[in-house]
């Protein structure tokens, strides 16, 4: 043999010391090993359970102050969610540069049944319209067509839960009221 090939015989090396574990009497590095239908298994199981449920029972809940936990506020006041009232939204789409598809949303939120509603309208405008859900799981009405003026109208006759002020307009990504403010209040005063 030469240097370097294993210990020397002239150095003593001390025993290890290996930790058992109490519960199951195995090192305690093999206690992840251990195969789940043996004894020691359940019974490190069952141990942690236990400890798991004292841990429970020690815990206690500090005096909290009354009224609702308060929400987190993101900066810029984007973490909030405005709920303001329920609206009727219409918007045109155009697709494959020639047709267009009128989408009415937000009719459920007045009571009103979509699938009357859209036969409704696949009838006064001789159109296909159907029900269908957008990115964010809500449904919709979606009129092959562009119809947004005629569509207001009906809405406005039909549906008299509907008011002049619960109706916008999506143009250019930007949604604003159908109607003016003055106009609205005019023709709702003739209305009456």
């Amino acid at each position: 043999m030469g240097e370097g090939d294993g210990p020397s015989t002239s150095e003593v090396v001390p025993p290890r010391k290996v930790k058992y574990c109490q519960i199951t009497g195995v090192p305690e590095e093999f206690n992840d090993f251990l195969p789940k239908d043996c004894d020691e298994y359940k019974k490190l199981k069952a141990a942690q359970q236990s400890a798991a449920e004292s841990g429970l029972e020690e815990l206690a809940l500090q005096s909290l102050p009354a009224g609702p936990p308060a929400a987190k506020q993101l900066p810029g006041n984007k973490g909030k969610k405005k709920k303001g009232k329920p609206e009727v939204v219409l918007e045109r789409n155009t697709r494959n540069k020639k047709k267009c598809v009128t989408t009415i949303s937000g009719l459920d939120l007045f009571g009103v049944k979509l699938a009357e509603a859209s036969k409704i309208f696949g009838k006064k405008f001789a159109s296909g319209a159907s029900i269908v859900k957008n990115a964010e799981g809500k449904e919709q009405i979606d009129i092959q067509g562009d119809f947004v003026d005629p569509a207001v109208d009906l809405i406005l006759k039909q549906f008299k839960s509907i008011k002049k002020s619960d109706l916008a307009l999506v143009e250019n990504k930007k949604k604003a009221p159908y109607f003016d403010e003055e106009d609205s209040e005019d023709e709702d005063e003739l209305f009456d």
